[in-house]
Formats: structure tokens, C-alpha cells, sequence
């Protein structure tokens, strides 16, 4: 359809000629679909001017920073749809060491953000997407990651929020609100943080997230970390004081949620990675080649399903009495192991990646390339594992037949908040056959009907107006939500509701 020339020239005045622009060509390089413009803000108010201007003219419009999770902007129609591209919003506002918290705009990324808070003695949370990602995913989706075990996820993190409304009005959440100041994300009076932010639908809430604040973390470790070599060919040149990583795999799955129990109730865990060895062998290596090799090598020598472990101690003390305290909980659970993980360069190297967590793009672009989540989500982490090792059966019958690739059929995920909480997920490897996506569709149907029906989890991808009526009609009362904010249905509506 296009803009018309004056309403183009609108959204020029509050940008710059320089800051928007309906050409197909550089709209073709954010994504396929076609936008009517793509608009780069600077600010509060101009994200508030254009949002203003999309309810005057009836036009809908959508924020986006980094776009690495969340919204996939391929799936949806762009019809009459405004691209609110944010990465010129990139400002750390504030680090507080003091009250520990840090507050940024949207295209900031958790790589800068813990970059500058390390210096400080400092970590923050990152999501299991990447450091890649924006250091707000928290304001507006689960936010788990892989050091959840001693940092939580977006929904403990998330604090005070800046936030554009669907209608263009600025409320400022939680402290901000009554304080001028980021400490809190909830009162005086009813939060509104469940408003703007969903686990599942709407998946971000409504509306712009221009600034938010977010908890920060003691980190035990250096300032910066001494890596040595060429991405993806990277270690460290020594291991960190008091640090250890090691995977350690177990029995059957029953011996696995006992160590991980224990584990959560000790507290000695900075990160417990529920990762299988196709994933591990992916992290440890350069090239899609050396992961088939290393895939073969580790299967060999696990007992079955496992994890990986990082220690880290606030002190040489602290440090002896954790691997004290892991060493026993592995011996009663009869855990063993993995071998080739003990070496310097190789557990160095998995340091790095999975406190960056630079891991996960390797992850999604391992040998074979395309592949389907089959998984689950947040929920108690031991019926979670009991009811995937029913799911990994059907997995792996379908690596028997050719239909998948082998690339181990444990699924993977990880604890939260030492045990209280835990992610679990199953991904398919395709081949290229139309056959292999097939199989592996019915099998997230399937997987999903049984969680569903067992009452394990809420699948995300079973309609809402079925799963509605088990959980309290969640789905009616989201879309009263979305009509009170959103009258004229402008934000995010497509694809959510």
C-alpha cells in the first residue's frame, strides 16, 4: 500500500529524513516482508510522537532491537505495518553499584552490559539466545539463561520500566513512577509488570519499552577474562581462580534429577547446564566436521543423560568446600565424568561460552543446519525431565529411521534458582527430506498434546482458546487487556491475539 506523501513527511518531521525510509530495498534487508516505513528513533519522545501519530492515522507498528528472540518478524504480515527499528536507543544509563541494579535503553546488548558491569565486580542476566540479544528481552519475555541457577530469570530481574504505550502515553513502572529512581519494579500500588510482559501470548506486552532497569549480581571472577585464539577457535589462556567445569553424566534420568535436587539444595552451583552431548559437542567445537567427530567421541563415553557443571568461589575457601560438596553428591548419584572435559583448554573455552553464552548461535547453526523445538518450557524440572524421557523414546526411534539426524536423543535445558524452578527442551535435527519435517511436526503435536493433557506445561503452540479454559480462561482475560490498552488495536496485534 505505501504511505502517502504527507503522512511519510510526519513521521520525517519527528525523526529526520535521514531516519526513516520506505524503500524496498533497505526494507528488504531487515526482513522479507514488506513494512510501509522503517523509523529509527532516537528517544522517549520520539518513539512517543511516532506511536502518537500511528493511532492518528490508524496505522500499526511495532518496536524491535535486536531481534534474536521473541517476535519473529518473518511469520507475520507487514501490511500497513510501521517498523520502529530501536538501535539507535543504545545508551548504558546507569550502572549502581551500590543499590546493584543497571539501567539501559533497548539496543544495548548483554555482551556490552556485562562487559562493563564485570569491571565492577558485577554479572547480570543473560538469556539462553545469546549475549547478542538485547539486555532488555526481560522486560518483555521469559528471559531465562544459562546461569539461572544463581541469577534467576527476567521475571525476578525485571525492575523499574520506562514505557510507550500502545495509545503514545509515557507511564514510568514501580519506583520510577513515584521516585524518580530504578531500585523497584513494583508500587506505589497495583504493578503493572504483568501487563507488559507474558510468558507465552502476548509475549512482550504492547506498546515500546524505551528504558528499564534490571538486578545485577556479585561476580566472583576477573575483570576481564584472558582469551586467547580466533572465534570460533577460542579457549582461555588460564583458567580463572577458583573455577571448575566438568559434565557429568548419569545412569538413567531418575539419577540425574537426584544430583540436580542436591545440587540446588547445597547452593553450590553458578551454573548448571542441562546440555545433551550433541549440544556439548557443538560447543566444543570449530567446525560442523570436528562436531560430527566430537559427537561420536563423547556419545561413547557417557552412561546416558547428563550436565554441565560450573563452580565458582567467592573464595580459595569457598572454593574447596563446593567441590567438597559436588564430589560427594556425584558418588552418591553415581555420576561420572566426561573425561575430555577435564582438559584445560577445552573447560576453559566452555568457561567463556557459557558465561558469554556465545554458545547458542553454534547451538542454532550446527552441522545439518535447520532444526525444530520440540520442548516445553518452565515448570517443576523433575516432572519436566521424567516427561521428556517419554518424548526422547519417540525421538529417538525417529534417528532409527533415518528421519532426524543423530544428534543424541536426551533433551537439554537447564535449573533455575537452584532446583525451585527448571527449562527443559527437545530440538529435531532435519534432513533434507520433506518427510523428516513431517515426522517431526507430528511429533510436537504429539509431545505437546501430552503435556497438555498430563497436566505438565502450557504448550505454546496449542491454541489459546483451548488451553484458556484449563488455566483460570487466561485468554479472555488477555484480550480485555489488549482492548483497555490498546484500543485500536495498533500494537503487536498481528499474530498475537
Amino acid at each position: 500500500m505505501g504511505l502517502s506523501k504527507d503522512i511519510y513527511r510526519e513521521f520525517e518531521d519527528v525523526v529526520g529524513p535521514e531516519n526513516i525510509s520506505d524503500d524496498p530495498i533497505i526494507m528488504e534487508s531487515y526482513h522479507r516482508p514488506t513494512f510501509e516505513a522503517v523509523i529509527l528513533p532516537k528517544s522517549t519522545e520520539e518513539v512517543q510522537a511516532i506511536v502518537k501519530l500511528c493511532n492518528k492515522q490508524k496505522i500499526s507498528f511495532k518496536g524491535i532491537s535486536t531481534g534474536w528472540i521473541g517476535w519473529v518478524p518473518g511469520s507475520l504480515s507487514f501490511s500497513g505495518v510501521i517498523y520502529l527499528d530501536l538501535r539507535r536507543m543504545n545508551r548504558i544509563i546507569e550502572i549502581n553499584e551500590k543499590n546493584m541494579y543497571a539501567v539501559t535503553e533497548p539496543y544495548v546488548t548483554s555482551a556490552q552490559l556485562q562487559a562493563e558491569v564485570m569491571k565492577k565486580g558485577l554479572n547480570c542476566n543473560v538469556i539462553g539466545a545469546g549475549a547478542n540479544t538485547s539486555a532488555l528481552p526481560l522486560v518483555g519475555g521469559g528471559g531465562d539463561g544459562h546461569f539461572g541457577q544463581s541469577v534467576s530469570f527476567g521475571d525476578r530481574n525485571l525492575l523499574a520500566v520506562e514505557w510507550v504505550t500502545p495509545e503514545g502515553e509515557v507511564v514510568r513502572l514501580g519506583s520510577l513512577g513515584s521516585l524518580d529512581e530504578w531500585f523497584c519494579g513494583d508500587g506505589p500500588g497495583p504493578s503493572l509488570r504483568g501487563i507488559i510482559r507474558g510468558q507465552v501470548q502476548p509475549n512482550g506486552g504492547m506498546g515500546v519499552f524505551t528504558k528499564a532497569a534490571q538486578k545485577l549480581y556479585h561476580w566472583p571472577g576477573p575483570s576481564t577474562m584472558p582469551v586467547e585464539g580466533v572465534s570460533p577457535d577460542y579457549t582461555l589462556s588460564e583458567m580463572p581462580p577458583n573455577f571448575l567445569v566438568r559434565y557429568f553424566s548419569f545412569p538413567s534420568v531418575e539419577e540425574q534429577i537426584e544430583a540436580e535436587r542436591k545440587i540446588g539444595e547445597s547452593e553450590i552451583a553458578f551454573e548448571a547446564m542441562g546440555f545433551h552431548v550433541g549440544l556439548l559437542a557443538t560447543n566444543i567445537s570449530s567446525c560442523n566436521e570436528e562436531t560430527v567427530k566430537n559427537y561420536r567421541r563423547l556419545r561413547a563415553l557417557v552412561q546416558g543423560p547428563g550436565f554441565l557443571i560450573i563452580i565458582a568461589g567467592d573464595s580459595p575457601e569457598d572454593f574447596e568446600y563446593k567441590k567438597r560438596v559436588l564430589e560427594q553428591i556425584i558418588t552418591e548419584t553415581k555420576g561420572k565424568s566426561l573425561e575430555p572435559i577435564e582438559d584445560p583448554r577445552i573447560s576453559g573455552g566452555l568457561l567463556w561460552r557459557c558465561i558469554r553464552i556465545t554458545g547458542s548461535i553454534r547451538e542454532t547453526f550446527r552441522a545439518g543446519g535447520l532444526f525444530h523445538n520440540v520442548g516445553l518450557g518452565f515448570g517443576q524440572r523433575d516432572i519436566h525431565l521424567r516427561y521428556m524421557a517419554q518424548v526422547a523414546k519417540k525421538k529417538e526411534a525417529l534417528i532409527d529411521k533415518g528421519l532426524i539426524v543423530d544428534d543424541s536423543p536426551y533433551p537439554f535445558g537447564w535449573s533455575l534458582e537452584h532446583g525451585h524452578i527448571g527449562h527443559t527442551e527437545l530440538f529435531c535435527q532435519l534432513v533434507p527430506a520433506p518427510e523428516s519435517l513431517e515426522a517431526v511436526s507430528e511429533l510436537a503435536r504429539e509431545s505437546d498434546m501430552m503435556a497438555f493433557n498430563g497436566n505438565i506445561a502450557v504448550p505454546p503452540r496449542i491454541l489459546m482458546d483451548i488451553i484458556g479454559p484449563r488455566v483460570c480462561n487466561y485468554h479472555l482475560w488477555i484480550e480485555k487487556v489488549k482492548k483497555a490498552f490498546d484500543p485500536n488495536g495498533l500494537a503487536e496485534s498481528r499474530g498475537l491475539l
